[in-house]
């Protein structure tokens, strides 16, 4: 079977061990010295680090994409595994790993391990599959939403979607009920990011006018829910 490994920096060999334990993963094999040098393996998934102690995170590049069977079964795993063994669910900073996020051509959440390499472990999307979240209905200000939604979930820049908001100029009172609930759903992730209070109000006001109304008012719930639940990461 052909497989293909990254071999990876960091800055402490140990540290960068016990940060993968932390996970899930199990040490196959750790050497100090005179190179530093680490294998570490979860399923068949395995990774290889070597030590540069010049290394500085946040200028580290380094970057892979981990092709899964089942990306929400993984990051539930990860972040349980985060929570149990350090106390809590990094959401910044080094390390970091953020909640699962749909995009156009998979269904992904990244991983910033100790040493700042970072993986976006995803489930590609189905053939012809549309993103729900990311499209409107309404044709003026569909385009210009899914910019808008790219820059906070692809990009992963809310800041900068915060930012460049009023350039968009996105009506709400202009679009349908379906597609003023998925921009407050955007709304409420940027809030999030940005520690802001969370408006939920008008969200919630069209939650209750649509209940039972059908599937994509219960994903538009689920999605809401799901943005509750990280208040308590």
């Amino acid at each position: 079977m052909n497989k293909v490994i990254p071999i990876l920096p960091c800055a402490d060999i140990k540290t960068q061990a016990a940060f993968y334990q932390q996970l899930g993963f199990e040490v196959k094999g750790l050497y100090v010295s005179p190179n530093p040098y680490a294998v570490v393996q979860f399923g068949e998934i395995e990774l290889h680090f070597w030590g540069n102690r010049k290394l500085v995170p946040s200028g580290n590049s380094s970057m892979c994409f981990i092709r899964v069977d089942d990306v929400d079964a993984v990051n539930a795993l990860f972040t349980n595994n985060l929570k149990k063994n350090s106390g809590k669910i990094p959401r910044s900073g080094f390390p970091k790993i953020t909640k699962v996020r749909d995009l156009v051509a998979d269904r992904r959440f990244t991983l910033t391990d100790v040493a700042g390499n970072t993986f976006f472990v995803g489930t590609p999307a189905a053939e012809n599959a549309v993103n729900f979240y990311r499209t409107l209905d309404d044709e003026v200000f569909a385009k210009k939403f899914a910019v808008l939604y790219d820059i906070v979930y692809s990009k992963e820049a809310p800041e900068m979607a915060a930012e460049t908001l009023p350039r968009y100029g996105i009506q709400l009172d202009s679009l349908s009920e379906l597609d003023r609930a998925k921009y407050l759903l955007v709304m409420l992730d940027i809030q999030m990011a940005l520690k802001q209070p969370l408006e939920e109000e008008a969200l919630q006001k069209l939650l209750a006018a649509h209940t039972g109304s059908g599937s994509d008012w219960a994903k538009i719930k689920a999605k809401y829910l799901e943005i509750l639940q990280s208040r308590n990461d």
